[in-house]
C-alpha cells in the first residue's frame, strides 16, 4: 500500500491503522483470507479509510465464497468417485 505520509508524521492512531492494514494485506498475499479478514475488520473499527478497508474485505469475501465453492465441487466428485468405486467392487 503506497502512504504518501512518512511514519514519523503519523499520529499513533493512524500507526496503529496501518500496522493492522499491513498485517492484513501480509496475510492477502499469501491466501490467508480468513486472517486477512480478520485484520481488516479490527482496522475498520478506527473508522480510518473505511471505504478502502470495506473493499479488501469484500474482496476477502468473495474469494472465500469462491474457494468455497471449489471444496464443495471437489468434495462432491470425490463422494461420487467412492461411491462409483465401492459399486463397481
Amino acid at each position: 500500500m503506497a502512504q504518501n505520509i512518512s511514519t514519523s508524521q503519523m499520529s499513533p492512531v493512524e500507526k496503529e491503522f496501518y500496522g493492522l492494514i499491513s498485517h492484513a494485506d501480509d496475510f492477502f498475499k499469501i491466501e490467508l483470507l480468513r486472517q486477512a479478514k480478520s485484520w481488516y475488520l479490527k482496522a475498520l473499527e478506527m473508522n480510518i479509510e473505511t471505504e478502502m478497508v470495506k473493499k479488501r474485505i469484500a474482496e476477502c469475501d468473495r474469494l472465500l465464497a469462491y474457494e468455497n465453492k471449489l471444496v464443495t465441487i471437489i468434495v462432491s466428485v470425490a463422494v461420487i468417485l467412492a461411491l462409483a468405486t465401492i459399486l463397481l467392487f
